[in-house]
């Protein structure tokens, strides 16, 4: 009877201990936050037979007609809110969008107003760095990886 009831508070212990140090960690959500600025686009392929990986660094030119309906297009800082609102900041642009982390918090979903929802596949995301992956289909399929440095880390 000792040894059943000692096993029960063993596993109860355990499992009080393993559920606070979950609860203690920090979440995705609050990595993503703050300036991140786009450092690179780099292309893959789909269609190779060889897998050569992310090799091919694109052209302002190839960046604009991949981006050309997304909202992305030309955004060159992004700064993401506790509010979940997401600024875009380029050149000669400025967007305000809504962000949402899915899945297990490696999906990024962004929604502008009149916009459709766009996804994005987070590969990497650690203090001062962050690569987001995305399809597209322009001439042959391929998916182009885009990399961000935060800023004032």
């Amino acid at each position: 009877m000792k040894t059943n009831v000692l096993y029960a508070a063993v596993l109860l212990g355990v499992g009080a201990v393993y559920f606070t140090l979950l609860s203690m960690q920090e979440g995705p959500e609050s990595n993503i936050l703050g300036e991140w600025k786009e450092v690179s686009w780099e292309y893959e392929k789909v269609d190779n037979l060889i897998d050569t990986g992310f090799e091919i660094q694109l052209t302002d030119h190839i960046k604009s007609q991949i981006a050309e309906n997304l909202v992305i297009h030309e955004a060159e800082i992004w700064k993401f809110a506790s509010d979940k609102t997401l600024e875009m900041q380029g050149d000669m642009l400025f967007k305000s969008l809504n962000w949402k982390l899915k899945g297990r918090g490696n999906i990024l979903q962004i929604q502008g107003k009149d916009t459709l929802q766009e996804y994005y596949q987070i590969q990497k995301l650690d203090a001062d760095r962050m690569e987001l992956h995305f399809n597209f289909d322009l001439q042959v399929r391929g998916i182009v990886k885009i990399t961000f440095e935060r800023i004032n880390a």
